[in-house]
């Protein structure tokens, strides 16, 4: 039985996903039904130009998940399911499209576990936002109460210096990175950014035709020295650099702002995931260092849950009411009853609970993720990883001869899920994966570490699975 994959326009790295996905939407759909014999590895291999082992990782992983079977020297099968779509046109064909099997393990980052989130307790804060009728337009800056709860909240939990006129509420951190774009941004403006750095504001600098200057990260966070001094704006993730965990010193964090004052620049403060911290004294942020030349930016994506679209930006109160101006203009207000119930989840506690409870689960997970990454490291299937003070990911450094875009294809093909870093540089990327853990419990830890270490092993006994690109550059920063 023939079936047409379509590759042309799949990249590389990511062509073994594709003929698994392919291969088990056409068992699902009913295209590929109970007892149709799919080509053998050598032929399917030959005819998409990929690898033979390659097409029988893809077999193996659908054997393993009951959509084929095996039949020892006579070939491969679509197997029975109870639940299969049947062929279109056969007589018992029931119209049922089987689930889509979830990862065995999702290590991807800056996704918190949705299994945490409070219902009850945001059940309680919506109700309450539902005791009156939405009042219709309202504030471009935000809902006033969620603002006083938000000046509030981030004076105490982090030190910022707010009052309620510093506050914009905005769609997640990204909707803040596309409000200061469109206000403090021009075409060809410099924006001074970290390299690697943070892929989505750089998205939202660019929409503004800005120019984005990388400057390097060691361990003590974005070297200060290497930023151009035609630069007009900077920004950073200094409290838990992305991606590479690292974290701002003082004595780096004053020179930075020594050099903002000088040049006039307005530094841009991403605290990347420093709700969840590992140490008991934080670093103290940018803002409250100098109130006058930083713009704060905070979200609830990775706290609570990114369906929400709930962050803030604080700013100067010039700066935020030309911001405030500029959002009228964009989609007039972010959305009131959210807003609302954010607020009421504030203000009753709840968010600290929240925040205390998810701690210690993302703390335990932390720790076990930690000791296998020292097993791994000191059986050099890695080199070295991040010590983790604060979110909910850890980047490893993996040996330069292992292809980390090939190592990705084979982890998807096992049902594992990772986030390279290539598109963090600007320029030639370094040997870097991270590795996320909001999603995954200890069982899925130890399973996707597993496939991680036998994966690379397996890669690094095969010449054809070698980096053939040369040595990559090191990163100093990762120990």
């Amino acid at each position: 039985m023939s079936v047409e994959l379509f590759l042309d326009a799949v990249p590389p790295r990511r062509r073994a996903a594709a003929v698994y996905e392919q291969l088990r939407d056409a068992v699902t759909s009913g295209r590929l039904v109970a007892g149709d014999r799919l080509p053998t590895s050598r032929d399917l291999a030959a005819d998409l130009g990929l690898s033979r082992s390659t097409i029988a990782t893809v077999y193996a992983r659908l054997v393993a998940e009951g959509y084929v079977t095996g039949r020892t020297g006579d070939g491969t099968f679509v197997a029975e399911r109870p639940h299969a779509t049947r062929r279109p046109g056969s007589s018992s064909d029931s119209g049922q499209l089987a689930a889509t099997p979830p990862w065995r393990a999702d290590l991807r980052t800056g996704r918190p576990d949705p299994r945490l989130f409070p219902v009850v307790a945001w059940r309680r804060s919506a109700l309450a936002a539902l005791q009156a009728a939405p009042p219709g337009y309202g504030e471009p800056a935000g809902l006033p109460s969620l603002r006083v709860a938000l000046a509030a909240w981030v004076g105490r939990s982090r030190g910022v210096v707010a009052g309620p006129e510093h506050v914009v509420v905005t769609a997640g951190a990204q909707g803040a990175f596309d409000l200061l774009a469109r206000t403090i941004l021009a075409p060809n403006v410099i924006v001074a950014v970290e390299n690697p750095g943070y892929p989505p504001a750089w998205r939202a600098f660019r929409q503004a035709r800005a120019r984005l200057q990388p400057v390097p990260v060691d361990a003590d966070g974005m070297v200060v020295e290497a930023l151009p001094s035609t630069a007009r704006a900077v920004y950073t993730t200094p409290s838990h650099q992305a991606p590479t965990g690292a974290i701002m010193s003082t004595a780096r964090r004053q020179q930075l702002l020594d050099v903002a004052r000088r040049n006039e620049l307005v530094v841009i403060e991403d605290d990347y995931d420093t709700e969840y911290r590992y140490v008991d004294r934080p670093m103290e942020p940018l803002q409250r260092l100098d109130p006058e030349r930083v713009v704060y930016v905070g979200s609830f994506s990775k706290t609570i849950s990114p369906s929400l679209r709930l962050g803030f930006l604080v700013a100067p109160p010039d700066l935020a009411e030309a911001i405030v101006a500029v959002r009228a203009d964009v989609d007039t207000q972010p959305p009131y009853l959210t807003q609302a119930a954010l607020a009421a989840f504030t203000t009753s506690g709840d968010l600290d609970r929240h925040l205390r409870r998810t701690r210690r689960t993302y703390r335990a997970r932390r720790a076990h993720l930690l000791r296998l990454l020292s097993e791994l490291t000191a059986e050099g299937v890695i080199v070295g990883h991040d010590p983790c003070l604060a979110g909910l990911h850890i980047t490893i450094r993996l040996p330069d001869d292992v292809a980390i875009s090939v190592l990705v294809e084979q982890l998807d093909v096992r049902g594992v899920a990772v986030n390279m870093t290539s598109r963090s540089w600007l320029g030639e990327p370094g040997p870097l994966l991270e590795l996320g853990f909001g999603l995954a419990d200890e069982s899925e830890l130890d399973t996707g570490l597993g496939e991680l270490a036998s994966t690379v092993r397996l890669r690094r006994r095969s010449p054809a699975g070698r980096n053939r690109q040369g040595t990559t550059r090191r990163c100093r920063t990762l120990p």
